[in-house]
């Protein structure tokens, strides 16, 4: 069933009104009518309904048909108004369907009123579909824009061949570091970013792309102020109905904080591994070490006309065993007396060594804030981690150049620490040395903490400077930072936490007045053969009787057999068979009170807290001398003494010989 038009007419001759009404009719079309004949009843149908069509007369009394055109247009722009005039010229035509008229035709021509009403509607019909598919279309692209916008991925299409960008997200310009626009202008300039060393591998994985190839890489960009960002971009080709390639698309995103961690990671799981590995050989080599430490001692006393050549073995070994200790540093952090450090002075310490040292062509710059907080920490320690920093800072300015030493209090947060290995939130002093040198490449900077890795010559330091540094920091509870740019400098900054001036600390009191002792027999537990004979020729020398054991289950039985006259036991850590840990735990149900000398070259933590708990406090890193190891039994016969005194008080001003009622009372 033909749907009925309603249609507005603008006719202000009841006579013509019929007459077109009735052509209408006989051209076949259903049609209602609403009648005006002036501009404000005109107006007033327009404003209070839709019309499917609007017939209107072009010369009337006080209106006409250029200015209802017009209205209609504004009012209702989506219906068709067909302008109908008893006379009316081309120039007038013109202007009316210049205002939006969709035909015009005279009054004696009436014949083609109902094909053009027809051509109309379905003109108006066509038109509201594609002003609705445009409209859909724009809608789209306003949502495809803010999508864009919105993500953190660079999305772009481009022509077949890259030569025409037909779309980039604003993005582009945050990962990039260049404008849109100047992609637009110059669609391959996005190249000129790439890193020369990807720029190859790049060009060729595009090549591919255009073929029909998947695409997707991880590469890297320099921005125009020189920082690097890493980006993972993944394209397709884009195929028409026949199959041919038309347009490439896809999508970029900055993964250079997801790279920065992997690397924290990769490089945290290398220097465990060579941690652990260090550990490992710098037990071996105290092991040999220890007992060329306290033989060279020995025989500096009996060949006295031959001590230089003894002090230059001395001086070797004692090199060795600084190198060992250097290995440990990095291994577990190192470990020492804490006491409460002034920043200030250590770094007055520094200037005046350098003033006094360094080159005339290296300027200094000493900054100190005057109201940094005093940090627990080993003075000897944290001065060889500046003199590190500032000698390496000298030998990368050989033309000369500005070293800036700087301490001050500095906030870490919680996003800063996350992008730094073994950082922590919290306050912290910090201890920054600055240079202008040669800067190191970025392609080693990842290695310069590693044990024995140098670019200097072999001649010229061991590679375990900044281990070292690494170590000492770490093992007070702080972390390194490390900018460097080639030709531009490197600034090195240890971050020391100042919050832990009132943890517990535990000081190990190191005697070196030896002494001697009154024949007391002491157990001497080691694996190493080299190790108790001359631990047993050092212990004679003191005066001391020594029994040896090879492992704690022969210690075991030797201090069955000898538990009365014990004095003293002194073990390793690491044996075979059964270790010095499980040694003190099962000679402390036989001897609870036995003092007890841990001698050891690693102490993980744990291990000292539990020896700690079974009552081992003291302890002897080797490899050691006669006169460290005559200090801690000095320590022992101290602690005996005062025993002693307390148990038996001086009676009527007669004082007794501590050390006989010592013996009897065991």
């Amino acid at each position: 069933m033909q749907q009925k038009l309603n249609i507005l007419q603008l006719e202000d001759s009841p006579r013509d009104a019929a007459l077109i009404q009735k052509t209408l009719a006989e051209s076949g079309l259903s049609c209602g009518f609403s009648v005006v004949d002036d501009e404000l009843g005109f107006s007033a149908a327009l404003a209070r309904e839709p019309f499917d069509l609007i017939l209107s007369d072009y010369n009337l009394p006080t209106y006409d048909g250029l200015a209802a055109v017009k209205l209609a247009h504004d009012m209702r722009p989506k219906t068709p108004v067909i302008v109908i005039s008893g006379t009316i010229g081309e120039d007038i035509a013109v202007q009316c369907l210049h205002l939006g008229a969709s035909d015009y035709l005279l009054k004696d021509r009436l014949a083609r009123l109902g094909p053009a009403v027809h051509r109309a509607l379905e003109e108006g019909r066509l038109g509201q579909e594609r002003q609705q598919a445009q409209e859909t279309l724009r809608a789209s692209e306003e949502k495809f824009r803010q999508l864009a916008e919105s993500i953190n991925e660079v999305s772009w299409i481009t022509s077949a061949d890259f030569s025409t960008v037909v779309h980039i997200s604003p993005s582009y310009e945050r990962v990039w570091g260049r404008t849109c626009q100047s992609l637009y202008e110059k669609p391959l300039s996005f190249t000129e970013a790439i890193h020369g060393e990807d720029r190859p591998g790049m060009m060729a994985a595009w090549e591919g792309l255009m073929r029909g190839e998947k695409f997707e890489r991880e590469f890297r960009v320099v921005h125009p102020d020189g920082k690097i960002r890493w980006i993972h971009s993944r394209g397709a080709a884009v195929r028409n109905e026949s199959g041919v390639i038309y347009r490439l698309a896809g999508i970029a995103e900055d993964v250079t904080q997801r790279m920065n961690h992997e690397r924290l990671a990769l490089r945290s799981q290398r220097l465990e591994a060579i941690g652990t590995l260090a550990s490992g050989v710098a037990h071996d080599l105290n092991n040999a070490l220890a007992p060329i430490m306290m033989g060279v001692e020995l025989l500096q006393m009996q060949y006295p006309q031959q001590s230089d050549i003894l002090e230059m073995f001395r001086n070797s070994a004692k090199r060795a065993t600084d190198m060992v200790k250097q290995l440990l540093s990095f291994a577990k952090g190192a470990e020492g007396d804490r006491v409460l450090v002034q920043p200030g002075r250590l770094v007055r310490e520094m200037e005046s060594m350098m003033k006094g040292s360094f080159p005339k062509n290296i300027q200094l710059a000493v900054k100190c804030d005057p109201k940094l907080p005093a940090i627990l920490g080993d003075p000897t320690q944290l001065h060889q981690v500046l003199l590190n920093l500032c000698v390496n800072a000298r030998d990368a300015m050989l033309s000369g150049g500005t070293l800036t030493l700087e301490a001050l209090c500095v906030e870490v947060d919680a996003m800063y620490a996350s992008s730094l290995h073994d950082a922590k939130p919290g306050s912290y002093m910090a201890l920054r040395v600055r240079d202008t040198g040669t800067g190191i490449p970025s392609e080693i900077i990842d290695r310069i903490f590693d044990p024995f890795f140098s670019t200097k010559g072999p001649d010229q330091g061991t590679g375990l400077g900044l281990s070292t540094v690494a170590g000492i920091i770490k093992g007070h509870g702080g972390f390194m930072q490390v900018y460097s740019q080639p030709k531009e400098g490197s600034t090195f900054t240890a971050y020391l936490p100042v919050d832990r001036a009132d943890s517990e600390t535990e000081h190990i009191i190191k005697a070196e007045i030896p002494f001697r002792g009154l024949g007391e027999t002491i157990l001497l537990v080691d694996d190493e053969a080299s190790i108790r004979e001359m631990g047993r020729a050092v212990l004679q020398r003191l005066n001391f009787k020594s029994l040896t054991a090879i492992d704690g289950a022969d210690a075991l039985i030797q201090a069955a057999q000898h538990r009365h006259e014990l004095w003293a036991i002194i073990t390793d850590l690491h044996m075979p068979n059964m270790d010095g840990l499980t040694f003190v735990r099962m000679i402390r149900r036989m001897l609870p009170d036995i003092p007890i000398l841990m001698t050891s070259g690693r102490l993980e933590d744990s291990e000292a807290k539990e020896l700690k708990l079974l009552g081992v406090t003291r302890q002897l890193d080797k490899p050691f001398t006669e006169s460290q190891l005559a200090g801690m039994l000095r320590t022992i016969q101290e602690a005996g003494d005062n025993r002693q005194a307390q148990l038996f008080p001086p009676c009527n001003g007669n004082s007794l010989d501590k050390r006989n009622v010592h013996r009897a009372y065991d």
